[in-house]
């Protein structure tokens, strides 16, 4: 996949999300409902983060992605979390787990379920606007299985959703679920554990009655 050129912009974006209070998290959980009249106060979080300018499609996509945050619970700790603004460095986010990966644990952990794998199959054949449901769908069942998407590379993958992020996201799912090929370390382990060798002792007085 092409490395897409640095963007601060999904880190502040998610800062901002986390400073919400219950209130305007719970208008943003209606909001995947459909109802955007409680959440025109997101022009704000928009042009605090550089997102003044966004076309529609970007604007939809950054709405989703606050209603998915908003799905996960406001706990006393989250005033911790993300009290600097500041960007990951590029090489974190580069390395951050796509939801194709976190799907990809979640189907092992529960003993390669093809139901799991058939909900991601069906996310990747959405276009934006099915991306509501099955995102929302994929990310509970995330919850469910305690995995929680890396926020800041969703944002990125929302906003440029097209064949490259399908295709990168298959591609972590099923190099995450194919099984693992033995090291060259296990391989020579295993070879050192064989049989050893029979060597014939040859006792003495046999050799002595042989003169």
């Amino acid at each position: 996949m092409t490395q897409r050129p640095t963007d601060e912009r999904p880190a502040r974006f998610v800062a901002e999300l986390n400073r919400l209070e219950r209130g305007p998290r719970a208008q943003l959980r209606r909001g995947l409902g459909g109802d955007e009249r409680s959440v025109y106060w997101l022009e704000g979080i928009y042009a605090r983060t550089g997102y003044d300018r966004a076309q529609p499609y970007e604007r939809a996509a950054l709405q989703l992605l606050a209603g998915l945050y908003a799905l996960q619970p406001k706990t006393d700790d989250d005033s911790d979390l993300t009290e600097d603004t500041s960007p990951e460095p590029p090489e974190k986010a580069a390395k951050a787990n796509t939801i194709g990966r976190l799907m990809g644990r979640l189907y092992l952990a529960q003993d390669a379920r093809p139901s799991t794998e058939k909900r991601f199959l069906a996310l990747l054949d959405t276009d934006r606007d099915g991306l509501n449901h099955q995102l929302r769908q994929a990310v509970m069942l995330l919850s469910a299985g305690d995995l929680t998407p890396d926020w800041v590379r969703l944002t990125g993958d929302l906003l440029h959703w097209g064949d490259s992020v399908r295709r990168q996201w298959a591609q972590d799912f099923y190099q995450e679920t194919a099984p693992k090929a033995p090291s060259r370390q296990d391989t020579a382990d295993d070879d050192s554990t064989g049989d050893e060798p029979l060597t014939r002792t040859i006792d003495t007085d046999d050799t002595e009655e042989g003169i």
